[in-house]
Protein backbone atom coordinates (compact mmCIF):
# COMPACT_ATOMS: atom_id res chain seq x y z
CA UNK A 1 0.00 0.00 0.00
CA UNK A 2 2.88 2.42 0.78
CA UNK A 3 4.09 2.01 -3.34
CA UNK A 4 0.61 2.16 -4.32
CA UNK A 5 0.71 5.38 -2.40
CA UNK A 6 3.97 6.70 -3.65
CA UNK A 7 2.79 5.98 -7.29
CA UNK A 8 -0.33 7.91 -6.68
CA UNK A 9 1.31 10.99 -5.09
CA UNK A 10 4.40 10.91 -7.84
CA UNK A 11 1.52 10.51 -10.62
CA UNK A 12 -0.22 13.23 -9.49
CA UNK A 13 2.48 15.84 -9.30
CA UNK A 14 3.42 14.49 -12.93
CA UNK A 15 0.06 15.86 -14.29
CA UNK A 16 0.47 19.11 -12.33
CA UNK A 17 3.81 19.33 -14.07
CA UNK A 18 2.09 18.30 -17.29
CA UNK A 19 -0.74 20.73 -17.01
CA UNK A 20 -0.18 24.05 -19.65
CA UNK A 21 1.05 27.02 -18.20
CA UNK A 22 -2.23 28.27 -18.10
CA UNK A 23 -3.89 26.18 -16.33
CA UNK A 24 -1.69 26.73 -13.53
CA UNK A 25 -2.63 30.56 -14.60
CA UNK A 26 -5.62 29.88 -13.90
CA UNK A 27 -5.30 29.19 -10.29
CA UNK A 28 -3.84 33.01 -9.60
CA UNK A 29 -4.12 34.92 -7.51
CA UNK A 30 -4.76 32.25 -4.30
CA UNK A 31 -2.73 34.27 -2.05
CA UNK A 32 -2.30 37.57 -1.33
CA UNK A 33 -0.22 40.03 -4.57
CA UNK A 34 2.76 42.17 -3.29
CA UNK A 35 2.74 45.59 -5.26
CA UNK A 36 6.00 47.07 -4.17
CA UNK A 37 6.23 50.63 -4.48
CA UNK A 38 9.63 52.02 -4.67
CA UNK A 39 9.26 55.41 -3.38
CA UNK A 40 8.06 57.22 0.72
CA UNK A 41 4.50 57.25 0.97
CA UNK A 42 2.41 59.88 0.07
CA UNK A 43 4.34 60.43 -2.60
CA UNK A 44 2.24 59.48 -6.70
CA UNK A 45 3.59 56.60 -7.04
CA UNK A 46 2.33 55.35 -3.47
CA UNK A 47 -1.27 57.35 -4.18
CA UNK A 48 -1.67 55.58 -7.05
CA UNK A 49 -0.29 51.84 -6.02
CA UNK A 50 -2.71 52.33 -3.36
CA UNK A 51 -5.57 52.76 -5.20
CA UNK A 52 -4.78 50.24 -7.88
CA UNK A 53 -3.93 47.55 -4.92
CA UNK A 54 -7.45 47.88 -3.59
CA UNK A 55 -9.26 48.10 -6.77
CA UNK A 56 -7.61 45.04 -8.08
CA UNK A 57 -8.69 43.29 -4.39
CA UNK A 58 -12.08 43.92 -5.31
CA UNK A 59 -11.78 42.43 -8.80
CA UNK A 60 -9.88 39.49 -8.15
CA UNK A 61 -11.29 39.22 -4.38
CA UNK A 62 -7.82 38.73 -3.33
CA UNK A 63 -6.04 41.30 -1.07
CA UNK A 64 -3.19 43.31 -3.14
CA UNK A 65 -1.22 45.31 -0.52
CA UNK A 66 1.50 47.64 -0.96
CA UNK A 67 5.02 47.56 0.11
CA UNK A 68 6.92 50.90 0.39
CA UNK A 69 10.89 50.48 -0.74
CA UNK A 70 12.40 53.91 -1.32
CA UNK A 71 15.77 54.49 -1.82
CA UNK A 72 18.02 55.68 -5.00
CA UNK A 73 14.94 57.38 -6.87
CA UNK A 74 13.17 54.12 -7.00
CA UNK A 75 15.80 51.71 -8.11
CA UNK A 76 16.01 49.68 -4.52
CA UNK A 77 12.35 48.38 -5.32
CA UNK A 78 12.84 48.38 -9.00
CA UNK A 79 16.11 46.09 -8.20
CA UNK A 80 14.16 43.88 -5.55
CA UNK A 81 11.22 43.56 -8.40
CA UNK A 82 13.33 42.54 -11.21
CA UNK A 83 15.29 39.71 -8.97
CA UNK A 84 11.59 38.58 -7.92
CA UNK A 85 9.92 35.54 -8.93
CA UNK A 86 7.80 35.39 -12.11
CA UNK A 87 4.61 34.05 -10.09
CA UNK A 88 2.50 36.90 -10.71
CA UNK A 89 2.96 37.66 -6.33
CA UNK A 90 5.35 40.27 -7.00
CA UNK A 91 4.56 43.25 -9.00
CA UNK A 92 5.75 46.76 -9.21
CA UNK A 93 4.90 50.43 -9.92
CA UNK A 94 6.55 51.19 -12.27
CA UNK A 95 7.65 54.64 -12.82
CA UNK A 96 9.41 57.58 -15.09
CA UNK A 97 12.64 57.74 -12.72
CA UNK A 98 12.99 54.18 -12.07
CA UNK A 99 12.50 53.10 -15.74
CA UNK A 100 13.38 56.13 -18.15
CA UNK A 101 15.98 58.29 -16.59
CA UNK A 102 17.80 56.38 -14.20
CA UNK A 103 18.77 53.64 -16.15
CA UNK A 104 20.50 55.81 -18.56
CA UNK A 105 22.80 58.12 -16.33
CA UNK A 106 23.18 55.06 -13.92
CA UNK A 107 25.31 52.70 -15.25
CA UNK A 108 25.26 50.15 -11.93
CA UNK A 109 21.46 50.98 -11.69
CA UNK A 110 21.18 46.62 -10.80
CA UNK A 111 18.32 45.97 -13.75
CA UNK A 112 17.89 46.81 -17.32
CA UNK A 113 14.29 48.60 -17.44
CA UNK A 114 13.34 46.89 -21.09
CA UNK A 115 14.80 43.31 -20.59
CA UNK A 116 14.17 42.29 -17.06
CA UNK A 117 10.53 43.56 -16.43
CA UNK A 118 7.24 42.21 -17.74
CA UNK A 119 5.53 45.85 -18.01
CA UNK A 120 1.72 45.03 -17.81
CA UNK A 121 -0.69 47.94 -17.81
CA UNK A 122 -1.00 51.84 -17.79
CA UNK A 123 -2.38 53.76 -14.78
CA UNK A 124 -1.94 57.14 -15.68
CA UNK A 125 0.75 60.04 -15.77
CA UNK A 126 0.79 63.53 -13.55
CA UNK A 127 3.07 66.73 -14.99
CA UNK A 128 5.69 67.96 -12.89
CA UNK A 129 5.76 71.40 -11.59
CA UNK A 130 8.21 73.25 -10.45
CA UNK A 131 7.11 74.92 -6.91
CA UNK A 132 8.78 78.00 -4.58
CA UNK A 133 8.60 78.68 -0.81
CA UNK A 134 6.93 82.44 -1.00
CA UNK A 135 9.67 83.07 0.51
CA UNK A 136 11.75 82.66 -2.14
CA UNK A 137 10.17 85.77 -3.45
CA UNK A 138 9.77 84.62 -7.07
CA UNK A 139 6.84 84.88 -8.67
CA UNK A 140 7.53 83.34 -12.39
CA UNK A 141 10.35 81.21 -14.16
CA UNK A 142 11.41 84.89 -15.52
CA UNK A 143 11.84 85.77 -11.94
CA UNK A 144 13.54 82.67 -11.25
CA UNK A 145 16.41 83.16 -13.52
CA UNK A 146 17.00 86.75 -12.77
CA UNK A 147 17.46 86.21 -8.74
CA UNK A 148 19.65 82.85 -9.55
CA UNK A 149 21.82 85.34 -11.91
CA UNK A 150 21.56 88.04 -8.96
CA UNK A 151 22.86 85.66 -5.88
CA UNK A 152 26.32 84.71 -5.04
CA UNK A 153 25.53 81.19 -3.55
CA UNK A 154 23.16 78.95 -5.66
CA UNK A 155 19.01 78.70 -5.18
CA UNK A 156 18.50 75.29 -3.97
CA UNK A 157 15.73 72.89 -5.31
CA UNK A 158 15.12 69.42 -4.60
CA UNK A 159 13.61 66.58 -6.60
CA UNK A 160 12.32 62.87 -6.15
CA UNK A 161 15.94 62.15 -5.94
CA UNK A 162 19.10 61.49 -8.67
CA UNK A 163 18.51 60.43 -11.78
CA UNK A 164 14.53 61.07 -11.21
CA UNK A 165 11.91 63.19 -14.17
CA UNK A 166 12.83 65.75 -11.70
CA UNK A 167 16.45 66.00 -11.49
CA UNK A 168 16.86 65.87 -15.23
CA UNK A 169 14.42 68.75 -15.83
CA UNK A 170 16.59 70.92 -13.38
CA UNK A 171 19.70 70.51 -15.18
CA UNK A 172 17.76 70.90 -18.17
CA UNK A 173 16.86 74.10 -17.21
CA UNK A 174 19.95 75.00 -15.89
CA UNK A 175 21.40 74.74 -19.08
CA UNK A 176 18.82 76.12 -21.06
CA UNK A 177 18.55 79.34 -18.67
CA UNK A 178 22.55 79.61 -17.90
CA UNK A 179 21.71 79.51 -14.58
CA UNK A 180 23.29 77.73 -11.32
CA UNK A 181 20.50 75.43 -9.32
CA UNK A 182 22.12 73.32 -6.40
CA UNK A 183 20.16 70.27 -6.68
CA UNK A 184 19.24 68.22 -3.38
CA UNK A 185 17.60 64.83 -3.19
CA UNK A 186 15.46 64.22 -0.58
CA UNK A 187 12.78 61.82 0.66
CA UNK A 188 9.18 62.79 -1.02
CA UNK A 189 10.44 65.09 -3.12
CA UNK A 190 11.96 67.59 -0.22
CA UNK A 191 8.41 68.49 0.07
CA UNK A 192 8.89 69.44 3.87
CA UNK A 193 11.89 70.78 3.80
CA UNK A 194 10.47 73.60 0.84
CA UNK A 195 7.87 73.78 3.26
CA UNK A 196 10.24 74.55 5.80
CA UNK A 197 12.33 76.87 3.93
CA UNK A 198 15.28 74.50 4.15
CA UNK A 199 15.35 74.15 0.29
CA UNK A 200 13.64 76.94 -1.99
CA UNK A 201 12.31 75.32 -4.51
CA UNK A 202 10.96 71.55 -5.62
CA UNK A 203 10.56 70.24 -9.10
CA UNK A 204 8.68 67.26 -8.73
CA UNK A 205 5.17 65.70 -9.64
CA UNK A 206 1.92 67.93 -9.33
CA UNK A 207 0.24 65.25 -7.47
CA UNK A 208 2.44 65.66 -4.76
CA UNK A 209 2.67 69.18 -4.14
CA UNK A 210 -1.25 70.05 -5.64
CA UNK A 211 -2.35 70.20 -2.08
CA UNK A 212 0.84 72.81 -0.69
CA UNK A 213 0.24 74.66 -3.93
CA UNK A 214 -4.28 75.13 -3.41
CA UNK A 215 -3.58 75.53 0.23
CA UNK A 216 -0.89 78.86 -0.97
CA UNK A 217 1.55 77.60 1.43
CA UNK A 218 3.86 76.28 -2.13
CA UNK A 219 3.96 78.84 -5.48
CA UNK A 220 4.15 76.60 -9.21
CA UNK A 221 5.91 78.90 -10.81
CA UNK A 222 5.53 76.25 -14.02
CA UNK A 223 3.67 72.87 -15.25
CA UNK A 224 5.59 70.72 -17.66
CA UNK A 225 2.27 69.90 -19.35
CA UNK A 226 2.18 71.14 -23.19
CA UNK A 227 -1.08 72.44 -21.87
CA UNK A 228 -2.20 74.30 -18.50
CA UNK A 229 -3.39 71.40 -16.27
CA UNK A 230 -7.48 71.69 -15.86
CA UNK A 231 -7.21 71.83 -12.51
CA UNK A 232 -4.46 74.81 -11.72
CA UNK A 233 -5.10 76.92 -14.93
CA UNK A 234 -3.62 79.31 -13.32
CA UNK A 235 0.01 77.92 -13.59
CA UNK A 236 1.72 78.77 -16.86
CA UNK A 237 3.37 76.18 -18.97
CA UNK A 238 7.51 75.97 -19.53
CA UNK A 239 6.70 76.46 -22.84
CA UNK A 240 4.50 80.04 -22.31
CA UNK A 241 7.57 81.23 -20.49
CA UNK A 242 10.06 80.79 -22.74
CA UNK A 243 11.29 77.27 -22.43
CA UNK A 244 9.68 75.16 -24.50
CA UNK A 245 11.74 71.88 -24.51
CA UNK A 246 11.44 72.17 -20.84
CA UNK A 247 8.38 69.37 -20.60
CA UNK A 248 7.53 65.70 -20.05
CA UNK A 249 4.61 63.45 -18.33
CA UNK A 250 5.82 61.20 -15.31
CA UNK A 251 4.18 58.00 -16.37
CA UNK A 252 3.54 55.36 -13.68
CA UNK A 253 2.39 51.73 -14.94
CA UNK A 254 1.82 47.98 -13.62
CA UNK A 255 4.96 45.91 -14.15
CA UNK A 256 6.51 42.58 -12.74
CA UNK A 257 9.69 40.43 -13.17
CA UNK A 258 10.31 39.20 -16.75
CA UNK A 259 8.40 35.93 -17.60
CA UNK A 260 5.23 36.63 -15.82
CA UNK A 261 2.63 33.84 -16.98
CA UNK A 262 1.33 35.37 -20.14
CA UNK A 263 -2.38 34.74 -18.78
CA UNK A 264 -1.76 36.64 -15.65
CA UNK A 265 -0.49 39.75 -17.74
CA UNK A 266 -3.59 39.30 -19.63
CA UNK A 267 -6.08 39.70 -16.63
CA UNK A 268 -4.13 41.99 -14.94
CA UNK A 269 -3.96 44.65 -17.89
CA UNK A 270 -7.87 43.66 -18.21
CA UNK A 271 -8.70 44.57 -14.98
CA UNK A 272 -6.28 47.32 -14.25
CA UNK A 273 -8.08 49.05 -17.71
CA UNK A 274 -11.89 48.09 -16.29
CA UNK A 275 -10.58 50.16 -13.26
CA UNK A 276 -8.69 53.41 -15.06
CA UNK A 277 -12.18 53.59 -16.93
CA UNK A 278 -14.45 53.25 -14.19
CA UNK A 279 -16.25 56.43 -13.03
CA UNK A 280 -14.84 56.29 -9.21
CA UNK A 281 -11.26 56.13 -10.66
CA UNK A 282 -12.11 58.88 -13.85
CA UNK A 283 -13.86 60.64 -11.11
CA UNK A 284 -10.13 60.55 -9.52
CA UNK A 285 -8.27 61.16 -12.10
CA UNK A 286 -9.85 64.77 -13.45
CA UNK A 287 -9.94 65.74 -9.96
CA UNK A 288 -6.27 65.51 -9.91
CA UNK A 289 -6.38 66.71 -13.53
CA UNK A 290 -4.02 62.87 -14.33
CA UNK A 291 -3.59 61.78 -17.99
CA UNK A 292 -4.14 57.74 -18.45
CA UNK A 293 -3.59 55.93 -21.87
CA UNK A 294 -6.00 52.71 -22.85
CA UNK A 295 -2.68 50.03 -23.98
CA UNK A 296 -3.50 46.65 -24.12
CA UNK A 297 -1.23 44.34 -22.97
CA UNK A 298 1.44 43.84 -26.26
CA UNK A 299 1.29 47.98 -26.58
CA UNK A 300 2.63 48.62 -22.70
CA UNK A 301 6.04 47.34 -23.06
CA UNK A 302 6.47 49.01 -26.79
CA UNK A 303 5.22 52.27 -25.32
CA UNK A 304 7.84 51.86 -22.23
CA UNK A 305 10.67 51.39 -25.31
CA UNK A 306 9.37 54.54 -26.96
CA UNK A 307 9.47 56.54 -24.20
CA UNK A 308 12.81 55.08 -22.96
CA UNK A 309 14.36 55.81 -26.11
CA UNK A 310 13.23 59.51 -26.15
CA UNK A 311 14.37 60.15 -22.44
CA UNK A 312 17.92 58.20 -22.41
CA UNK A 313 19.28 60.04 -24.94
CA UNK A 314 18.10 63.47 -22.98
CA UNK A 315 19.67 62.32 -20.23
CA UNK A 316 23.04 61.48 -21.43
CA UNK A 317 22.89 64.82 -23.48
CA UNK A 318 22.12 66.85 -20.11
CA UNK A 319 25.36 65.05 -19.03
CA UNK A 320 23.75 63.65 -15.42
CA UNK A 321 26.13 61.22 -13.84
CA UNK A 322 24.87 59.35 -11.04
CA UNK A 323 27.04 55.97 -9.77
Amino acid sequence: MPRIGGLTTALAAALWLWLPTDAHADQWPSRPVKIVVAFAPGGSADQLGRLIAAELSTAFKQQFFVENRPGNSGAIGSAQVARAEADGYTLLIGGSGPHLTGPAINPNIGYDPLKDFTHIAMIGADSYAWAANPALGVTSIADLVASAKSRKDPITSSSPGPGSLGHLLIEQFKRKAGIDIQHVPAPNSGVTDVLGNHISLTFTAMLTVGEQVKAGKLLALAVTSTERNPVFKVIPTFAEQGYPDVRGDTWFWLCGPKGLPPDVVEQLNAATRRIVKSPKVREHFEKLALLSKDFDAAAVPKFIAEEYAFWAPLAKDVGLKVQ
